[in-house]
């Protein structure tokens, strides 16, 4: 009778879960070697909402509660500050203002002490940027918007 482990009751789990943590660990280095901006961003995000896809879900999807925009806003800001690259700080401006219009349209907080000609200007510059994605800018907009009116 052969006694060896099976793949499924080894002790190191199932081959199906070595496949999927294989296939984890690629995923993530086919982003970085896309984008390693938006890597670093992403896993921040995931870390605060495990959910999203990337950081651009984690604030524009509806499910996103106000704690979490808080928690992606304060991630945003440390990344804005300590990125390791110009393009990663950039990114993170981009996001945090993004995080910020997300908690306006979605919540109608303001999570930041900016004074609306600075919110002005961070929604207006993430709306003209064409690398965003659509769902990003658009927001932007929203609370361009919902700035102007109050």
């Amino acid at each position: 009778m052969n006694h060896e482990p099976t793949p499924s009751t080894s002790p190191q789990g199932s081959s199906r879960d070595s496949a999927e943590s294989l296939s984890d660990t690629l995923r993530w280095a086919f982003q970085l070697d896309a984008s390693p901006a938006l890597t670093g961003a992403t896993w921040l995000a995931r870390e605060i909402v495990p959910d999203a896809s990337d950081a651009f879900e984690a604030i524009t999807a509806t499910t996103t509660s106000l704690a979490a925009l808080r928690e992606l806003k304060s991630a945003f800001k440390m990344l804005r500050s300590c990125g390791a690259t110009t393009a990663e700080r950039s990114l993170a401006a981009r996001l945090y203002a993004a995080t910020l219009a997300a908690a306006l349209i979605r919540h109608r907080e303001l999570i930041t002490s900016q004074d609306p000609a600075n919110l002005l200007r961070a929604f207006t510059e993430l709306t003209d940027d064409d690398t965003m994605p659509d769902r990003v800018r658009d927001l932007a907009a929203l609370a361009i918007d919902f700035v102007r009116n109050k």
